[in-house]
Order: structure tokens, then sequence, then C-alpha cells
């Protein structure tokens, strides 16, 4: 494993087997701040077994393994601290939007901040996936980013999934770093194709997450997040995690005589930022 010091970025490799029960401590070679190596400690009791109540309801039984089926599919375990987390999430995005939340698409996906040191990312995908503005289209954001930080400030007040934590030892499954929201659309080409990507991309941070206030509108989302709005596909697979945390509005108003993209949503969300383009 990886353990980064937080207050030089230098990293080091230890070999997880080595690191005794009680934990152990290092000096960092870069800046001699003391850097503290605990064991993985994850496990936890199953979470995600459906109630004995709920034994004789189908759609109950359905829902529980439809979930399972999701997590264990992003790469997490059961009778995990992180799977237990996620499902308590997917719990509350049920109870805020209704069991059909799975017709949102969700995933998690490991990225590089460099050659050594990774992070996971939580995405959400679907028409719901915009940023909510007065008159607009129908936004599943706000719920979403309550649901987290309200299971975030229940199940981890010892804030063992924060930035610093995750991102000072890295495993493959760890809790996500980031969470991102996607609205995919089609870009007609002016060779009678059409490509798609993202018109809309919002990344916040998880300890952004957390400090949302009870019943948080999304009203602001663009001082908590950063946002993109684009008519061409967007593309931040380059940028470093410290920018996509930075919270800001984004805007790519400016068509592509190649490529089209007929979306009143897009239309509707440009038109409400005007004037906020960086």
């Amino acid at each position: 494993m990886y353990v980064q010091c937080v207050s030089c970025v230098r990293k080091y490799r230890f070999d997880p087997a080595a690191v005794p029960a009680g934990g152990a401590s290092a000096v960092c070679k870069g800046c001699g701040a003391r850097l503290p190596v605990a064991p993985r400690d994850n496990a936890e009791a199953d979470a995600a077994r459906p109630p004995v109540t709920k034994a004789a309801h189908q759609k109950e039984l359905k829902w529980y393994a439809r979930s399972d089926e999701l997590l264990r599919g992003m790469g997490y375990q059961r009778k995990t601290a992180e799977y237990n987390m996620l499902f308590f999430m997917l719990r509350e995005f049920r109870k805020r939007l209704g069991i059909t939340f799975f017709d949102m698409g969700c995933s998690v996906r490991l990225k590089r901040v460099d050659r050594e040191l990774a992070y996971n990312r939580l995405s959400f995908f679907g028409d719901c996936c915009v940023a909510p503005v007065p008159g607009g289209p129908p936004s599943c954001i706000p719920d979403l980013l309550c649901g987290m930080a309200e299971v975030l400030r229940a199940k981890d007040s010892a804030r063992r999934f924060c930035a610093d934590e995750l991102l000072r030892v890295a495993y493959p499954d760890s809790f996500p770093v980031l969470v991102r929201f996607v609205l995919g659309v089609g870009f007609e080409t002016s060779y009678a194709e059409t490509v798609y990507g993202s018109a809309v991309q919002i990344d916040i941070g998880l300890d952004a997450v957390r400090e949302l206030p009870e019943g948080y509108d999304g009203a602001d989302l663009e001082r908590r997040a950063r946002v993109e709005i684009s008519r061409v596909p967007i593309e931040t697979g380059a940028l470093p995690l410290a920018e996509l945390l930075a919270p800001g509005l984004h805007l790519r108003p400016g068509r592509d005589p190649d490529l089209r993209c007929a979306s009143p949503v897009l239309d509707a969300l440009l038109a409400h930022y005007a004037g906020g383009a960086d």
C-alpha cells in the first residue's frame, strides 16, 4: 500500500502484511512529519442483509439483491465499512427518489492522481443529473446530495471517510473521494453521424457533500461544486483532482460548426447561467 504525507505529498510504499495490529508510524524524509500507518480494519456486520420482516416481500428482496449486485459490481465486498456506507446511501436515495432510483446509472471508477496514487469517483448518469434551476428540467442532484450528507453525518461521525484519510492510503476499493453527475447527449456531426458525449458535468468533493446544510436545494451549486455546461462534448480527463474539487461555473456556449446539439435542457441551463461564464 502507498502512504502519502499530506503536508508535502511525498509517497512511501509499505507492505500491508508488515504493519502490526496496533499500527505503526514513520517519519517523512521530505518534511519530517510523522506519518501514522494503520492496518486496514474495515470489517463490519452485514448491513445489506434483508430484515426478517421483509422476507415475504419479493419486491423488497429484489431491491436488496439488485443493490448488492450494483455495489459488488463496483468492486466492494459485503461486510466492509465501504460497502455498508454505500448501501446506506442507496437506501436513503430510495427513500427520497423511490424504488425507481435504479433507472439512473451509477458507477464507481478508479482514477489515478499519478503513477502510484489513485482515488475512486462515484458517478451518476441520467436526464435528471443537471443543475437545478427555476423553471428548468427536474433535477435529482439536491436529493442525492442531501441523502449522502445525511448518511455521512449519521454513520461517519469519526470522519473516517474524508479526503485526507482516503488519499493518505489508497486502496482499489476505497470510498469515493469525488462525486460526479453527468448528462449525456447526442451531438450531430457535419457528416450525418451522432457522437455521444457529456453536455453537463458536475463534480463535488466528499468533504463538501458532508458540509451541505440540511434541506439543501442546490440553489448555489456552483459555489460548492465544479459545474460545467457545454455545447460541445466535455473533456476533463486531464484535469488534476485539485481542479475538479475547486467550485466554480464553467460555461461553453460557443457552437462547433462540425457538432450540433439540439437539447432544450442544455438551452435552458445556458440561458439561466448566462453572464456567469468563465
